[in-house]
Protein backbone atom coordinates (compact mmCIF):
# COMPACT_ATOMS: atom_id res chain seq x y z
CA UNK A 1 0.00 0.00 0.00
CA UNK A 2 3.04 2.19 -0.42
CA UNK A 3 1.42 4.07 -3.50
CA UNK A 4 -1.30 5.51 -0.98
CA UNK A 5 0.61 6.70 1.46
CA UNK A 6 0.44 10.09 0.87
CA UNK A 7 -3.56 10.06 1.27
CA UNK A 8 -2.01 9.67 5.10
CA UNK A 9 -0.64 13.40 5.17
CA UNK A 10 -4.12 14.37 4.37
CA UNK A 11 -6.59 16.00 6.75
CA UNK A 12 -9.42 14.82 5.51
CA UNK A 13 -11.29 11.26 5.39
CA UNK A 14 -9.83 9.10 2.42
CA UNK A 15 -10.79 5.72 0.98
CA UNK A 16 -9.46 3.58 -1.78
CA UNK A 17 -12.19 0.96 -2.85
CA UNK A 18 -12.10 -1.72 -5.44
CA UNK A 19 -14.78 -2.59 -8.71
CA UNK A 20 -17.27 -4.13 -5.69
CA UNK A 21 -17.22 -0.59 -3.72
CA UNK A 22 -15.36 -2.57 -1.12
CA UNK A 23 -12.36 -0.62 0.98
CA UNK A 24 -9.10 -1.67 0.59
CA UNK A 25 -7.29 1.59 2.10
CA UNK A 26 -8.51 4.12 4.34
CA UNK A 27 -6.18 6.54 6.43
CA UNK A 28 -6.38 7.64 9.97
CA UNK A 29 -8.59 10.11 10.08
CA UNK A 30 -11.35 8.08 7.69
CA UNK A 31 -10.77 5.74 10.56
CA UNK A 32 -11.60 8.23 13.22
CA UNK A 33 -14.33 9.72 11.34
CA UNK A 34 -16.26 6.85 10.63
CA UNK A 35 -15.85 5.63 14.45
CA UNK A 36 -14.45 1.91 13.01
CA UNK A 37 -11.31 0.09 14.28
CA UNK A 38 -8.89 -0.87 12.58
CA UNK A 39 -9.66 -4.62 12.74
CA UNK A 40 -13.03 -3.92 10.93
CA UNK A 41 -11.99 -2.05 8.47
CA UNK A 42 -9.14 -4.45 7.51
CA UNK A 43 -11.80 -6.59 6.69
CA UNK A 44 -12.73 -4.68 3.60
CA UNK A 45 -16.31 -3.76 4.25
CA UNK A 46 -18.21 -2.20 1.36
CA UNK A 47 -18.27 1.13 1.81
CA UNK A 48 -22.13 1.53 2.35
CA UNK A 49 -22.04 -0.17 5.14
CA UNK A 50 -20.82 2.22 6.83
CA UNK A 51 -23.26 4.92 7.15
CA UNK A 52 -26.56 5.83 5.72
CA UNK A 53 -29.09 8.88 4.62
CA UNK A 54 -27.29 8.62 1.18
CA UNK A 55 -27.21 6.40 -1.76
CA UNK A 56 -23.06 5.81 -2.40
CA UNK A 57 -23.54 2.96 -4.37
CA UNK A 58 -25.56 4.83 -6.98
CA UNK A 59 -23.22 7.82 -6.63
CA UNK A 60 -20.29 5.85 -7.57
CA UNK A 61 -21.60 4.75 -10.69
CA UNK A 62 -20.65 5.95 -13.93
CA UNK A 63 -16.97 7.82 -12.77
CA UNK A 64 -15.13 9.76 -15.96
CA UNK A 65 -12.12 10.86 -13.97
CA UNK A 66 -13.47 13.71 -11.04
CA UNK A 67 -16.83 13.14 -9.48
CA UNK A 68 -18.11 15.62 -6.84
CA UNK A 69 -21.56 15.06 -5.10
CA UNK A 70 -23.85 17.24 -3.56
CA UNK A 71 -24.01 18.49 0.37
CA UNK A 72 -25.78 15.14 1.87
CA UNK A 73 -26.24 13.95 5.63
CA UNK A 74 -24.80 10.74 6.35
CA UNK A 75 -26.01 8.40 9.94
CA UNK A 76 -23.05 6.51 11.35
CA UNK A 77 -24.25 3.01 13.41
CA UNK A 78 -24.54 5.32 16.78
CA UNK A 79 -27.00 7.84 15.06
CA UNK A 80 -23.85 10.54 14.39
CA UNK A 81 -24.29 12.36 11.57
CA UNK A 82 -22.25 14.65 9.52
CA UNK A 83 -22.80 17.18 6.41
CA UNK A 84 -20.32 16.14 4.28
CA UNK A 85 -19.22 16.57 0.26
CA UNK A 86 -18.26 13.54 -1.67
CA UNK A 87 -15.53 13.67 -4.01
CA UNK A 88 -14.32 10.20 -6.47
CA UNK A 89 -11.62 10.72 -8.25
CA UNK A 90 -11.10 7.53 -10.55
CA UNK A 91 -7.98 5.73 -10.60
CA UNK A 92 -5.81 2.94 -12.01
CA UNK A 93 -6.77 -0.71 -11.74
CA UNK A 94 -10.75 0.11 -11.96
CA UNK A 95 -9.87 2.08 -8.21
CA UNK A 96 -11.75 4.52 -6.82
CA UNK A 97 -10.43 7.33 -4.32
CA UNK A 98 -13.33 8.04 -1.96
CA UNK A 99 -12.89 11.91 -0.28
CA UNK A 100 -15.54 12.84 2.88
CA UNK A 101 -15.35 16.80 3.05
CA UNK A 102 -16.97 17.38 6.77
CA UNK A 103 -18.56 20.76 6.63
CA UNK A 104 -20.63 19.90 9.45
CA UNK A 105 -18.68 22.81 11.73
CA UNK A 106 -19.69 25.74 8.55
CA UNK A 107 -23.28 23.57 8.72
CA UNK A 108 -23.57 24.11 11.91
CA UNK A 109 -22.42 28.07 11.84
CA UNK A 110 -24.67 28.76 9.10
CA UNK A 111 -27.68 26.97 10.96
CA UNK A 112 -26.89 29.10 14.28
CA UNK A 113 -26.59 32.67 11.93
CA UNK A 114 -29.85 31.73 9.70
CA UNK A 115 -31.91 31.43 12.80
CA UNK A 116 -30.49 34.64 14.30
CA UNK A 117 -31.26 36.40 11.09
CA UNK A 118 -34.40 34.96 11.01
CA UNK A 119 -35.08 36.45 14.96
CA UNK A 120 -33.60 39.84 13.63
CA UNK A 121 -36.62 39.50 10.64
CA UNK A 122 -39.11 38.92 13.54
CA UNK A 123 -38.20 41.56 15.35
CA UNK A 124 -38.07 44.19 12.54
CA UNK A 125 -41.44 42.64 11.80
CA UNK A 126 -42.59 43.73 14.64
CA UNK A 127 -41.12 47.12 14.51
CA UNK A 128 -42.73 47.73 10.62
CA UNK A 129 -45.94 46.72 12.55
CA UNK A 130 -46.14 49.00 15.21
CA UNK A 131 -45.53 51.62 13.02
CA UNK A 132 -48.40 50.69 10.98
CA UNK A 133 -50.44 51.02 13.76
CA UNK A 134 -49.51 54.32 14.17
CA UNK A 135 -50.05 55.48 10.37
CA UNK A 136 -53.66 53.89 10.77
CA UNK A 137 -53.94 55.93 13.88
CA UNK A 138 -52.94 59.31 12.07
CA UNK A 139 -55.61 58.18 9.32
CA UNK A 140 -58.04 56.81 11.15
CA UNK A 141 -60.07 60.20 11.89
CA UNK A 142 -60.13 60.85 8.03
CA UNK A 143 -60.96 57.44 6.57
CA UNK A 144 -64.31 57.73 9.42
CA UNK A 145 -65.19 60.71 8.22
CA UNK A 146 -65.04 58.63 4.57
CA UNK A 147 -66.80 55.83 6.18
CA UNK A 148 -69.44 57.97 7.49
CA UNK A 149 -70.85 59.82 4.34
CA UNK A 150 -71.88 56.60 2.53
CA UNK A 151 -73.20 55.05 5.69
CA UNK A 152 -75.51 58.29 6.16
CA UNK A 153 -76.89 57.68 2.73
CA UNK A 154 -77.35 54.19 3.18
CA UNK A 155 -79.57 55.64 6.08
CA UNK A 156 -81.24 57.75 4.69
CA UNK A 157 -82.26 55.56 1.93
CA UNK A 158 -83.49 52.47 4.19
CA UNK A 159 -85.65 54.88 5.83
CA UNK A 160 -86.75 56.47 2.43
CA UNK A 161 -87.44 53.09 0.97
CA UNK A 162 -89.09 52.12 4.72
CA UNK A 163 -92.13 55.15 3.95
CA UNK A 164 -92.55 54.71 1.19
CA UNK A 165 -93.42 50.68 1.90
CA UNK A 166 -95.90 51.68 4.34
CA UNK A 167 -98.20 53.02 1.86
CA UNK A 168 -101.35 51.73 1.04
CA UNK A 169 -99.78 51.43 -2.92
CA UNK A 170 -96.55 50.70 -4.07
CA UNK A 171 -96.64 53.49 -6.52
CA UNK A 172 -93.14 55.10 -6.34
CA UNK A 173 -91.49 51.79 -7.44
CA UNK A 174 -88.53 53.73 -9.50
CA UNK A 175 -87.59 55.57 -6.31
CA UNK A 176 -87.23 52.19 -4.35
CA UNK A 177 -85.14 50.71 -7.10
CA UNK A 178 -82.87 54.12 -7.23
CA UNK A 179 -82.45 53.77 -3.71
CA UNK A 180 -81.73 50.35 -2.94
CA UNK A 181 -79.03 50.99 -5.59
CA UNK A 182 -77.63 53.38 -4.06
CA UNK A 183 -77.70 51.66 -0.64
CA UNK A 184 -75.78 49.04 -2.29
CA UNK A 185 -73.47 51.51 -3.70
CA UNK A 186 -72.65 53.17 -0.14
CA UNK A 187 -71.81 49.44 1.34
CA UNK A 188 -69.58 48.15 -1.58
CA UNK A 189 -67.83 51.85 -1.20
CA UNK A 190 -67.48 50.99 2.56
CA UNK A 191 -66.10 47.18 2.00
CA UNK A 192 -63.95 48.34 -0.34
CA UNK A 193 -62.00 51.10 2.43
CA UNK A 194 -62.41 48.18 5.03
CA UNK A 195 -60.35 45.70 3.16
CA UNK A 196 -58.18 48.59 2.18
CA UNK A 197 -57.01 49.13 5.55
CA UNK A 198 -57.27 45.76 6.66
CA UNK A 199 -55.01 44.38 4.16
CA UNK A 200 -52.70 47.38 4.93
CA UNK A 201 -53.04 46.17 8.63
CA UNK A 202 -52.30 42.72 8.31
CA UNK A 203 -48.93 40.65 8.40
CA UNK A 204 -49.96 37.81 7.15
CA UNK A 205 -48.43 38.60 3.78
CA UNK A 206 -44.76 38.88 4.27
CA UNK A 207 -44.09 36.82 0.97
CA UNK A 208 -43.14 38.41 -2.41
CA UNK A 209 -44.82 38.34 -5.63
CA UNK A 210 -44.97 39.96 -8.95
CA UNK A 211 -46.72 42.94 -9.16
CA UNK A 212 -47.11 46.29 -11.34
CA UNK A 213 -45.24 49.44 -9.59
CA UNK A 214 -48.35 51.64 -11.08
CA UNK A 215 -51.18 49.40 -9.03
CA UNK A 216 -49.30 49.87 -5.91
CA UNK A 217 -49.29 53.04 -6.12
CA UNK A 218 -53.33 53.80 -7.17
CA UNK A 219 -54.14 51.07 -4.17
CA UNK A 220 -51.76 53.47 -1.54
CA UNK A 221 -53.35 56.70 -3.59
CA UNK A 222 -57.39 55.15 -2.67
CA UNK A 223 -56.78 55.29 1.12
CA UNK A 224 -54.99 58.78 1.13
CA UNK A 225 -58.15 60.01 -1.18
CA UNK A 226 -59.78 61.69 1.49
CA UNK A 227 -57.09 63.47 3.18
CA UNK A 228 -56.07 64.76 0.10
CA UNK A 229 -58.92 66.32 -1.66
CA UNK A 230 -59.98 67.48 2.26
CA UNK A 231 -57.07 69.85 1.88
CA UNK A 232 -57.17 70.66 -2.34
CA UNK A 233 -54.03 69.30 -2.91
CA UNK A 234 -53.11 68.66 -6.51
CA UNK A 235 -52.55 64.89 -7.26
CA UNK A 236 -50.08 64.27 -10.50
CA UNK A 237 -50.29 60.71 -10.83
CA UNK A 238 -50.68 59.29 -15.13
CA UNK A 239 -48.84 56.64 -15.61
CA UNK A 240 -48.76 54.96 -18.92
CA UNK A 241 -47.05 52.25 -18.68
CA UNK A 242 -46.73 48.84 -16.29
CA UNK A 243 -43.82 48.68 -14.22
CA UNK A 244 -43.60 44.70 -12.78
CA UNK A 245 -41.20 44.72 -9.58
CA UNK A 246 -41.15 41.58 -7.19
CA UNK A 247 -41.92 42.79 -3.74
CA UNK A 248 -44.50 42.37 -0.65
CA UNK A 249 -47.05 44.97 -2.43
CA UNK A 250 -48.11 46.05 1.66
CA UNK A 251 -44.87 46.78 2.58
CA UNK A 252 -44.12 48.96 -0.38
CA UNK A 253 -47.87 50.54 0.15
CA UNK A 254 -46.53 51.39 3.81
CA UNK A 255 -43.72 53.16 2.48
CA UNK A 256 -45.33 55.36 -0.45
CA UNK A 257 -48.44 56.24 2.13
CA UNK A 258 -45.70 57.02 4.76
CA UNK A 259 -43.81 59.44 2.07
CA UNK A 260 -47.44 60.93 0.88
CA UNK A 261 -49.00 61.30 4.03
CA UNK A 262 -45.67 63.80 5.56
CA UNK A 263 -45.95 65.63 2.56
CA UNK A 264 -49.87 65.93 3.20
CA UNK A 265 -48.67 67.37 6.74
CA UNK A 266 -46.21 69.65 5.82
CA UNK A 267 -48.10 71.56 2.76
CA UNK A 268 -51.47 72.13 5.56
CA UNK A 269 -48.99 73.27 8.18
CA UNK A 270 -47.45 75.43 6.07
CA UNK A 271 -50.21 76.63 4.54
CA UNK A 272 -48.77 76.51 1.21
CA UNK A 273 -50.56 78.09 -1.85
CA UNK A 274 -51.76 75.77 -4.61
CA UNK A 275 -50.49 72.96 -2.81
CA UNK A 276 -49.54 69.47 -5.03
CA UNK A 277 -47.74 66.85 -4.93
CA UNK A 278 -46.71 64.96 -8.19
CA UNK A 279 -45.78 60.83 -8.34
CA UNK A 280 -43.89 59.69 -11.25
CA UNK A 281 -42.39 56.98 -12.56
CA UNK A 282 -39.02 56.20 -14.48
CA UNK A 283 -36.25 53.77 -15.35
CA UNK A 284 -32.85 52.99 -16.16
CA UNK A 285 -31.44 50.03 -17.45
CA UNK A 286 -31.64 47.77 -14.00
CA UNK A 287 -34.35 49.87 -11.70
CA UNK A 288 -37.24 51.58 -11.67
CA UNK A 289 -37.04 55.23 -10.54
CA UNK A 290 -40.37 55.88 -8.09
CA UNK A 291 -40.10 59.68 -7.26
CA UNK A 292 -42.60 61.88 -4.75
CA UNK A 293 -42.38 65.12 -4.74
CA UNK A 294 -44.36 68.24 -3.27
CA UNK A 295 -44.33 72.12 -3.70
CA UNK A 296 -44.02 72.57 0.27
CA UNK A 297 -41.56 74.53 2.46
CA UNK A 298 -38.55 71.10 2.61
CA UNK A 299 -36.80 70.12 4.51
CA UNK A 300 -34.38 72.65 6.62
CA UNK A 301 -30.46 72.14 5.60
CA UNK A 302 -29.46 71.13 9.03
CA UNK A 303 -32.65 68.28 9.29
CA UNK A 304 -31.54 66.57 6.05
CA UNK A 305 -28.88 64.88 7.61
CA UNK A 306 -31.44 63.16 10.02
CA UNK A 307 -34.48 62.19 8.95
CA UNK A 308 -33.70 58.39 8.04
CA UNK A 309 -32.29 58.02 11.66
CA UNK A 310 -35.00 56.34 14.24
CA UNK A 311 -37.20 58.50 16.48
CA UNK A 312 -36.34 61.31 14.69
CA UNK A 313 -38.82 64.13 14.37
CA UNK A 314 -39.72 67.34 14.13
CA UNK A 315 -43.00 66.82 15.48
CA UNK A 316 -44.67 67.76 18.76
CA UNK A 317 -44.13 64.71 21.60
CA UNK A 318 -46.74 61.90 20.82
CA UNK A 319 -47.78 63.18 16.97
CA UNK A 320 -45.19 61.18 15.48
CA UNK A 321 -43.19 58.29 16.42
CA UNK A 322 -40.42 59.23 14.54
CA UNK A 323 -39.87 55.65 12.89
CA UNK A 324 -41.44 56.22 9.59
CA UNK A 325 -38.95 57.28 7.25
CA UNK A 326 -36.50 55.16 8.87
CA UNK A 327 -38.23 52.01 8.62
CA UNK A 328 -39.39 52.74 5.17
CA UNK A 329 -35.39 53.00 4.57
CA UNK A 330 -35.06 49.49 5.79
CA UNK A 331 -38.10 48.24 3.74
CA UNK A 332 -36.88 49.37 0.40
CA UNK A 333 -33.46 48.65 1.60
CA UNK A 334 -34.60 44.91 1.99
CA UNK A 335 -35.17 44.92 -1.55
CA UNK A 336 -31.81 45.64 -2.46
CA UNK A 337 -33.16 49.05 -3.42
CA UNK A 338 -32.47 52.92 -1.96
CA UNK A 339 -34.73 55.91 -0.23
CA UNK A 340 -32.76 59.12 -0.51
CA UNK A 341 -33.94 62.71 -0.39
CA UNK A 342 -33.01 64.60 -3.49
CA UNK A 343 -31.86 68.14 -3.78
CA UNK A 344 -34.64 70.48 -5.10
CA UNK A 345 -34.86 73.89 -5.55
CA UNK A 346 -38.16 73.98 -3.97
CA UNK A 347 -40.10 71.74 -1.79
CA UNK A 348 -39.33 68.44 -1.08
CA UNK A 349 -38.40 65.25 -3.53
CA UNK A 350 -38.16 61.47 -2.18
CA UNK A 351 -37.11 58.92 -4.79
CA UNK A 352 -37.25 55.33 -4.46
CA UNK A 353 -34.78 53.12 -6.18
CA UNK A 354 -36.87 49.29 -6.87
CA UNK A 355 -34.56 46.36 -9.07
CA UNK A 356 -36.62 45.46 -12.04
CA UNK A 357 -37.88 42.20 -12.04
CA UNK A 358 -35.62 40.53 -14.20
CA UNK A 359 -32.54 42.03 -12.03
CA UNK A 360 -33.51 40.19 -8.86
CA UNK A 361 -34.77 36.79 -10.56
CA UNK A 362 -30.93 36.96 -12.22
CA UNK A 363 -29.63 37.41 -9.17
CA UNK A 364 -32.27 35.02 -7.36
CA UNK A 365 -31.31 32.50 -9.81
CA UNK A 366 -27.69 32.83 -9.84
CA UNK A 367 -27.69 32.23 -5.69
CA UNK A 368 -29.51 28.94 -6.08
CA UNK A 369 -27.89 25.83 -4.36
CA UNK A 370 -29.48 23.40 -6.61
CA UNK A 371 -27.16 23.62 -9.96
CA UNK A 372 -28.95 20.51 -11.46
CA UNK A 373 -31.97 22.19 -12.11
CA UNK A 374 -32.99 23.61 -15.50
CA UNK A 375 -32.91 27.37 -15.98
CA UNK A 376 -35.58 28.52 -17.64
CA UNK A 377 -36.12 32.27 -19.06
CA UNK A 378 -39.84 33.20 -18.88
CA UNK A 379 -40.86 36.52 -20.92
CA UNK A 380 -44.53 38.05 -19.94
CA UNK A 381 -46.17 41.76 -18.89
CA UNK A 382 -48.64 40.37 -16.85
CA UNK A 383 -47.69 39.96 -13.38
CA UNK A 384 -50.18 36.81 -12.55
CA UNK A 385 -48.64 34.79 -15.21
CA UNK A 386 -45.20 35.66 -13.42
CA UNK A 387 -46.44 34.40 -10.01
CA UNK A 388 -47.85 31.72 -11.40
CA UNK A 389 -45.07 30.27 -12.71
CA UNK A 390 -43.13 31.08 -9.47
CA UNK A 391 -45.77 29.33 -7.11
CA UNK A 392 -45.52 25.94 -9.44
CA UNK A 393 -42.01 25.76 -9.57
CA UNK A 394 -41.07 27.18 -5.76
CA UNK A 395 -39.20 23.94 -5.11
CA UNK A 396 -38.10 22.81 -8.17
CA UNK A 397 -37.28 20.89 -10.95
CA UNK A 398 -36.43 24.31 -13.17
CA UNK A 399 -35.02 27.62 -12.20
CA UNK A 400 -36.51 30.53 -12.96
CA UNK A 401 -35.70 33.75 -14.61
CA UNK A 402 -38.08 36.46 -15.46
CA UNK A 403 -38.63 39.36 -17.90
CA UNK A 404 -41.22 41.63 -19.10
CA UNK A 405 -40.27 42.20 -22.48
CA UNK A 406 -38.11 41.26 -25.59
CA UNK A 407 -35.19 44.00 -24.83
CA UNK A 408 -34.36 43.06 -20.99
CA UNK A 409 -35.07 38.98 -21.71
CA UNK A 410 -31.71 40.22 -24.57
CA UNK A 411 -30.31 41.95 -21.95
CA UNK A 412 -30.41 38.31 -19.69
CA UNK A 413 -29.35 36.52 -22.61
CA UNK A 414 -26.06 38.28 -22.93
CA UNK A 415 -25.36 37.59 -19.52
CA UNK A 416 -26.20 34.53 -18.52
CA UNK A 417 -26.93 31.03 -20.34
CA UNK A 418 -30.37 29.43 -20.29
CA UNK A 419 -31.66 25.77 -21.13
CA UNK A 420 -34.86 26.69 -22.40
CA UNK A 421 -37.05 29.76 -23.34
CA UNK A 422 -41.08 30.12 -22.49
CA UNK A 423 -42.34 33.39 -24.25
CA UNK A 424 -45.67 35.25 -24.55
CA UNK A 425 -47.01 35.54 -28.40
CA UNK A 426 -48.18 39.02 -27.24
CA UNK A 427 -45.64 41.18 -26.62
CA UNK A 428 -45.06 45.00 -26.75
CA UNK A 429 -43.33 45.49 -30.35
CA UNK A 430 -41.86 42.05 -30.87
CA UNK A 431 -44.40 39.19 -30.39
CA UNK A 432 -43.11 35.76 -29.68
CA UNK A 433 -42.66 34.00 -32.70
CA UNK A 434 -40.15 37.54 -33.76
CA UNK A 435 -38.39 37.28 -30.58
CA UNK A 436 -37.53 33.87 -31.29
CA UNK A 437 -36.19 34.46 -34.97
CA UNK A 438 -34.23 37.51 -33.32
CA UNK A 439 -32.60 35.13 -31.02
CA UNK A 440 -31.13 33.17 -34.08
CA UNK A 441 -29.69 35.87 -35.71
CA UNK A 442 -27.68 36.75 -32.74
CA UNK A 443 -26.78 33.03 -32.68
CA UNK A 444 -28.10 32.15 -29.49
CA UNK A 445 -28.86 28.72 -29.92
CA UNK A 446 -31.60 28.14 -27.44
CA UNK A 447 -35.00 26.47 -27.67
CA UNK A 448 -37.78 28.71 -27.68
CA UNK A 449 -41.80 27.40 -26.09
CA UNK A 450 -44.48 30.21 -27.22
CA UNK A 451 -47.55 30.36 -24.61
CA UNK A 452 -50.59 32.24 -25.36
CA UNK A 453 -55.02 32.18 -24.94
CA UNK A 454 -55.64 33.49 -28.31
CA UNK A 455 -52.75 32.68 -31.39
CA UNK A 456 -53.47 30.58 -33.53
CA UNK A 457 -51.42 27.26 -32.41
CA UNK A 458 -50.99 25.44 -35.85
CA UNK A 459 -49.39 28.91 -37.31
CA UNK A 460 -47.43 29.26 -34.59
CA UNK A 461 -45.54 25.54 -34.58
CA UNK A 462 -44.92 26.11 -38.70
CA UNK A 463 -42.24 28.60 -37.49
CA UNK A 464 -39.19 26.18 -37.21
CA UNK A 465 -37.42 28.79 -34.68
CA UNK A 466 -40.29 27.64 -32.58
CA UNK A 467 -40.07 24.51 -30.17
CA UNK A 468 -43.28 24.13 -28.92
CA UNK A 469 -46.69 25.68 -28.03
CA UNK A 470 -48.46 25.52 -24.64
CA UNK A 471 -52.26 26.99 -24.54
CA UNK A 472 -52.93 29.09 -21.58
CA UNK A 473 -54.44 27.82 -19.11
CA UNK A 474 -51.83 25.71 -18.43
CA UNK A 475 -50.79 23.45 -15.19
CA UNK A 476 -47.50 22.68 -13.97
CA UNK A 477 -47.83 19.59 -16.18
CA UNK A 478 -48.34 20.74 -19.04
CA UNK A 479 -45.03 22.68 -18.65
CA UNK A 480 -42.90 19.81 -17.50
CA UNK A 481 -44.75 17.94 -20.45
CA UNK A 482 -43.52 20.96 -23.22
CA UNK A 483 -39.38 20.92 -21.64
CA UNK A 484 -39.57 17.06 -21.64
CA UNK A 485 -38.94 17.57 -17.89
CA UNK A 486 -40.26 14.26 -16.03
CA UNK A 487 -41.84 15.28 -12.59
CA UNK A 488 -40.71 13.55 -9.86
CA UNK A 489 -43.52 14.41 -7.64
CA UNK A 490 -45.81 11.84 -9.45
CA UNK A 491 -43.20 8.88 -8.44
Amino acid sequence: MAKYELYDSIFEPICVINNDNEIIYYNHFFASFFKKSPRVLKKSPQLSSLFTGFDIEHFLEDIHDVKVGPEVEIFLDDQTFYHVVIKVIESENNEKVVCFNDISIEKNLYTKYRFQIEELKQIHNQIIQADKLSTIGEITATISHEISNPLTIASGNIELISVLLSGEELKEQGIINESINDTRDSIDRITKIVKGLKSFLHNKDSEKKFMSLEEIIEKSLTLLKLPIEQNQIELDFSPSTSSIVKVNPIEIEQVIINLITNAIHALTEAQTSSPKIEVTISSNDVCYLLTIKDNGPGIPKENQGKIFDSFFTTKEVGEGTGLGLSISSKIIDSYSGSLELLDSKSGCEFQITLPKMETTTFTDSELSTNHEFKKVLVIDNEPKILNLFTNFFAQGPITLIFASNAVEAKRILDGTDVDAIITDYDMPKVNGVEFAKDIIDLDIQVPTYIMSGVADRAKIESNKEVKGFIEKPFNKEDILNMLGIKNEEQD
